[in-house]
């Protein structure tokens, strides 16, 4: 199988601490693989240096245009702009239109009509119209992987998409990111254990900085080291 996204002895240190310890991980496309760990594993740092092929060189806009893009644990809105304004800003740089002020954007129907499509798999077309600002956070959570997918990424990182999210709305993150083609890679960071083991294929499991076990939803939730520091005695199935 083509190889989407790999690592190869990763490291990464601040001044004493060692943040990420010689990881490697390879993320075969179309891959639905979710990195956990406890707090302070090093989870972040890690997807901070997801640049492998090299485009480590490469600026943040320069990897987007390459295939890949992420989303943070905090959002990266707007504030100001509306859902609609977000998702089409995001669907004209994709197309080269970046240069153009949203009035111009805003009048080409393809956008439009793509910006829309991606709202809805969301479920944010009752509140396209509204300013970013005044979204519950939940929905602003949705808007930026709303955003992020609007890029039509190859591999696509998510750092912690459900942290925030009222229980309710989780599973709208879930079909939203379920619903992206096949050949999409997506590499999921995640606390929400339900959420991580009804969408992963594959789990790395992340400890100290280094990969403690990588396997299937099911060695995961076997394996006798992850309950101890991590999963305690919790089942998943």
């Amino acid at each position: 199988m083509t190889v989407a996204l790999e690592t190869i002895g990763l490291h990464r240190r601040f001044g004493g601490l060692i943040a990420t310890n010689e990881v490697s991980l390879r993320l075969q496309r179309g891959a639905r693989h979710a990195l956990i760990g406890p707090n302070g594993a090093g989870k972040t740092t890690l997807i901070n240096l997801l640049d492998g092929d090299d485009i480590t060189r490469l600026r943040p806009d320069q990897r987007v245009h390459r295939g890949l893009v992420r989303t943070f644990q905090i959002n990266q809105l707007f504030p100001e702009l509306t859902p609609l304004m977000t998702v089409g800003l995001a669907v004209s740089r994709r197309l080269g239109l970046d240069r153009q002020i949203w009035r111009r954007i805003g009048s080409r129907a393809a956008v439009i009509d793509e910006s829309v499509a991606v709202l809805e798999r969301f479920d944010l077309i009752r509140v396209m119209n509204q300013p970013t600002a005044a979204l519950p956070y939940g929905r602003q959570r949705l808007l930026e992987i709303a955003a992020a997918i609007a890029c039509a990424p190859r591999v696509l990182l998510l750092d912690e998409p459900a942290a925030g999210v009222p229980e309710a709305e989780r599973d709208g993150i879930l079909a939203g990111v379920a619903a992206l083609p096949q050949e999409v890679t997506v590499l999921l960071i995640e606390h929400d254990m339900d959420l991580v083991f009804r969408f992963a294929e594959r789990i790395s499991v992340l400890v100290n900085g280094a990969v403690l076990v990588e396997g299937t939803p099911a060695e995961i939730a076997a394996d006798a080291r992850v309950r101890e520091v991590y999963l305690g005695r919790s089942e998943h199935g």
